[in-house]
């Protein structure tokens, strides 16, 4: 037997003694020596470990990259939420009329902020162009004048800010806190202003008989009616409407009106006919109540002239017969004084005192009053054709010259060197007297 078919036969022991599980250390001839052929060993899988797994980094890396998402998430949601509160708010308050007064609030500030970035390039005296006025009245701190033609506005410091002409036949004035209302009597067309420029311009179906304007600016537009005697509708300033009232024949037709301070309440003035003859009533109501309010009865024949709601609880009616006070809770009078047969020819009613020019006995007196029109003095007004009042002064209107008393019938000084008799004296952010076309600052002659 040769060599090689020697080492066949080892390899074939080997491969024999493999398969019947013996192992062999001895390495296969023929090859490099460092492979030995040895039976495969059996995997043991041992009890599983009580030590827990070691957190795998790269799963922690992960949610902490995922925690800004998180955040950002609940932001947006945050942002979202609060965008659909703010636009339920909104809603809210254009439902509720709250959103008007803000803008209008906000123009009359701009407005006020422009008039006193401008205030050097006014000063007084004025010459407002308009020699007969019809109206004069008193609006922020400056005047508005009203013509037959023209309407002018001045501000606080002098300056001429707003002029136009309206083209009514029978123009009328009417004034709120920082706007104003010119209304045709003998039409059916107004205009709302503010101190600088045209705001609204509205046509109504019937011949308007009356407007007012509240502090806030709300209006108050009494028209003609087909069904009933007349209708009260009142505006806010951004001229929505808020309350309406038809008016029966039995309640009148209203020829005064004025607003409580707090913008809500109203007090108006009515004339009817009854057994014959023709009375006033007024009647106290609320814009946010649609039930009728407490009525005043009038004395019967005389005529409401004028009424001011002063405070929550006192209104001045002023009669041509007699003035009175009255609670608007109760529409009683507290307070009342007849003019037994004197003619009132001017009145200046206030808060704590009240001044009225009476003629008695073909001369004209000055007549003052404390708050419960008790008689503080009476003196002769000789030519007196006017009297305006402030909480300290009365000013009597007598051919070129103004003169000044105290409300216990002193008097106090007189400017006798106006060039023109004086139409006016009012109480704006200073002391104002007109005469002829000129608005000049009112002062004491020794000042």
């Amino acid at each position: 037997m040769n060599k090689a078919e020697k080492e066949r036969q080892e390899r074939r022991q080997r491969m024999l003694a493999r398969e019947q599980g013996h192992t062999s250390t001895k390495p296969i001839p023929g090859t490099s020596g460092d492979i030995g052929l040895r039976t495969p060993q059996p995997v043991r899988r041992g009890e599983p470990s009580a030590t827990p797994p070691t957190p795998d980094k790269t799963q922690t890396t992960n949610l902490k990259s995922l925690t800004p998402l998180f955040k950002q998430r609940q932001r947006r949601r945050t942002i979202a939420l609060g965008v659909v509160v703010l636009i339920i708010a909104l809603f809210i308050a254009i439902f509720t009329g709250a959103m008007s007064a803000s803008i209008a609030l906000l123009a009359d500030g701009v407005d006020s902020l422009t008039l006193y970035l401008n205030r050097g390039s006014g000063s007084w005296p004025v010459n407002t162009g308009i020699t007969e006025p019809l109206q004069i009245e008193e609006l922020a701190g400056g005047f508005v004048e009203l013509g037959s033609e023209d309407v002018v506005v001045y501000s606080a410091y002098g300056s001429q800010v707003y002029e136009f002409q309206p083209s009514y036949a029978r123009p009328v004035l009417a004034v709120g806190g920082t706007r104003f209302v010119v209304y045709n009597r003998a039409g059916n067309e107004l205009q709302v202003s503010s101190r600088t420029r045209s705001l609204f311009t509205r046509t109504f179906d019937e011949g308007i008989l009356l407007c007012a304007m509240s502090n806030n600016n709300t209006l108050a537009v009494v028209t003609e009616s087909g069904r009933y005697t007349a209708q009260l509708q009142i505006f806010d300033p951004s001229f929505n409407p808020t309350y309406s009232w038809q008016m029966t024949q039995s309640e009148g037709t209203p020829i005064a009106l004025d607003f409580a301070p707090d913008n809500r309440r109203f007090a108006a003035g009515t004339l009817a006919a009854r057994d014959g003859q023709l009375s006033c009533n007024v009647y106290f109501m609320d814009t946010a109540d649609t039930e009728e309010g407490p009525v005043y009865q009038a004395s019967q024949g005389s005529m409401l002239l004028r009424l001011d709601w002063q405070t929550d609880n006192r209104v001045v009616a002023v009669f041509d017969t007699y003035i009175a006070v009255l609670d608007p809770r109760t529409a009683t009078e507290t307070a009342r004084y007849d003019f037994g047969g004197a003619t009132l020819q001017s009145a200046a009613p206030g808060t704590r005192q009240t001044a009225l020019l009476l003629n008695i006995r073909g001369g004209n007196s000055l007549v003052t009053f404390d708050e419960d029109l008790t008689v503080l003095a009476e003196i002769p007004a000789r030519q007196a054709y006017g009297v305006t009042a402030t909480d300290t002064d009365v000013y009597l209107l007598c051919p070129n010259a103004v003169e000044c008393y105290s409300y216990d019938g002193v008097q106090n000084w007189l400017q006798d060197d106006l060039a023109a008799h004086p139409v006016a004296v009012l109480e704006a952010d200073k002391l104002l007297v007109f005469s002829g076309s000129q608005a000049d600052v009112l002062t004491p002659p020794d000042e």
